[in-house]
């Protein structure tokens, strides 16, 4: 068995489609007409998945992870979009860093640098 992708309901498809792709960097894969769903990340990857949610949907007990070069600048360019920091920067360990974001639909978006 192997991972496919996460799926994300969310409220209004354009502006995650934003989020992820222009402020967080991921590529758009594959997208299924203009209501979605739409899929980023690398081919042959695990891939984010994004839906148009029928109705409102709340999050919780879940975030995804993306690595990124460097975290400071990373935070700076989320913050700079309107998405500011809820958590961090956390470093457990000598060569972690993170921090966590709300996306665009409440969900749990986490930065890591990885020194």
């Amino acid at each position: 068995m192997t991972f496919s992708h996460t799926a994300i309901y969310v409220q209004n498809l354009e502006k995650s489609l934003n989020f992820y792709e222009k402020v967080l960097g991921l590529a758009v894969t594959r997208r299924l007409g203009e209501a979605g769903p739409v899929f980023l990340g690398v081919e042959g990857q695990p891939q984010l998945e994004l839906i148009v949610a029928p109705q409102p949907v709340g999050f919780s007990g879940f975030f995804i992870g993306f690595v990124v070069p460097k975290l400071e600048e990373a935070t700076k360019k989320l913050e700079a979009a309107g998405f500011p920091k809820t958590k961090g920067p956390i470093s457990p360990n000598p060569k972690t860093e993170f921090s966590f974001f709300r996306g665009p639909d409440g969900e749990e978006v986490q930065l890591i640098e990885y020194k």
